[in-house]
């Protein structure tokens, strides 16, 4: 019983050490994109560096369209990527009107955007996108967005800005490294939980 129970507490351990080794790497996902309707941006403190990876997007012809959620702005896209038009915002009824739409308090600020961007997009017609981030938070944009977008009939892309460093390997993460990917652990559970929650509950 012994020898068991220490193969069982090794078996563990081998897992954790090997889920930490990779954990930063299966948080950096990203698809191959092609021209989409819109390209949407998710706010965050290195906004810089993801508004920079959209407009290189929106410059080479690959949205009509660029959303900025957490804004509230939707810009039309013209002569090729040069021009930018603002176009109106929209209510909780989903009209043209310049008002904020209301979230439930536990609500993690990702998935209210994506929530955001759909009704956008619902609005406009738009059936593809590019959706841009930094790098660590692509994993938990395709969750989100795979919950939020129930429809088969959307094309998404997933684009991490190619302007904000993310290391996989253990040697190069800093400790600010490190807490952006215990965070982003963190968040993946918390939206789990209560989105599972929130189905068993049947609130919409």
């Amino acid at each position: 019983m012994k020898l068991r129970k220490l193969m069982i507490i090794l078996a563990i351990s081998i897992l954790m050490i090997v889920g930490i080794f990779n954990s930063p790497r299966f948080l950096l996902y990203s698809t191959d994109h092609k021209k989409a309707d819109a390209v949407i941006i998710l706010v965050g403190p290195d906004f810089k560096a993801r508004k920079k990876e959209a407009n290189d997007l929106i410059n080479k012809g690959m949205a009509d369209f660029l959303i900025i959620p957490a804004y509230n702005k939707t810009y039309g896209i013209s002569n090729e990527g040069k021009e930018q038009y603002l176009l109106p915002a929209l209510d909780s009824s989903g009209s043209g009107k310049n008002n904020d739409l209301s979230f439930p308090k536990f609500y993690e600020d990702t998935h209210i955007e994506i929530i955001k961007a759909q009704k956008i997009m619902s609005r406009y017609g738009l059936k593809s996108a590019i959706f841009v981030s930094s790098p660590y938070h692509m994993r938990r944009i395709k969750l989100i967005a795979g919950k939020v977008f129930k429809s088969s009939n959307h094309n998404f892309y997933f684009v991490p800005t190619r302007y904000e460093k993310a290391p996989v390997k253990i040697g190069e993460l800093s400790s600010a490294d490190w807490k952006k990917v215990r965070r982003e652990y963190g968040k993946i559970i918390w939206f789990f939980i209560y989105y599972a929650w929130s189905e068993y509950i049947g609130f919409d």
